[in-house]
């Protein structure tokens, strides 16, 4: 890791650290506190992890990425580390592991902002995209009986729900109330929101 960046990750961790540890001694609802005081424990391993040369896992990569947003939004500079947030975040989508279909989204937005990309280059990312997901059905984390994800434990699932309308002309003259159709491990396929929802896994 290079030093830049290895001195980035402490600054972001530390600089958020802060920002929890004083909002600890204002108005804030007991659960919000008990939040930063996990999520302050949480850094603090990183830091000492970033100190002794060892790299972070994907979840702890996520709550880098976190801390170093603010700073990534500083577009104006006025907290004097822009540069390094942008290179810190360049850092980052190399480490970060991607799923298929997130490698799929990347090259494709990146191939429409070139102009001059060949139709065929598109015809070529759609058909590797058919060969890894047959039947248009993507790898997804399977669950137990109790509802916990088989890949990482986890019970938060976020689930899709869809209704049948049956409409005549502009008028819906009946509904059909839905069922599951599909459930997804917050954990595993959404890791940015998941912090968010943490706390339930643990009750």
């Amino acid at each position: 890791m290079e030093e830049k960046i290895k001195q980035q990750i402490l600054f972001v961790l530390s600089d958020d650290n802060e920002i929890m540890t004083a909002a600890l001694d204002s108005n804030l609802d007991k659960e919000n506190k008990r939040m930063n005081r996990e999520l302050i424990k949480k850094h603090e391993a990183i830091i000492e992890k970033i100190k002794n040369n060892k790299l972070p896992s994907q979840e702890e990569l996520t709550l880098i990425r976190d801390a170093n947003e603010i700073h990534l939004n500083d577009a104006g500079n006025i907290n004097g580390h822009y540069k390094q947030a942008v290179e810190l975040d360049n850092w980052l989508d190399l480490m970060t592991e991607l799923s298929a279909k997130e490698a799929f989204d990347i090259l494709e937005k990146h191939l429409r902002k070139a102009l001059k990309t060949p139709a065929i280059v598109f015809r070529a990312l759609h058909t590797l995209w058919e060969e890894i997901t047959p039947n248009d059905v993507t790898e997804k984390p399977a669950f137990d009986k109790h509802g916990k994800c088989l890949k990482c434990g986890s019970k938060v699932l976020f689930a899709d729900v869809t209704d049948t309308l049956i409409i005549i002309g502009d008028e819906t003259v009946k509904r059909y109330d839905g069922d599951i159709t599909n459930r997804n491990c917050v954990r595993c396929t959404y890791p940015k929101q998941y912090p968010e929802y943490e706390e339930y896994d643990k009750r």
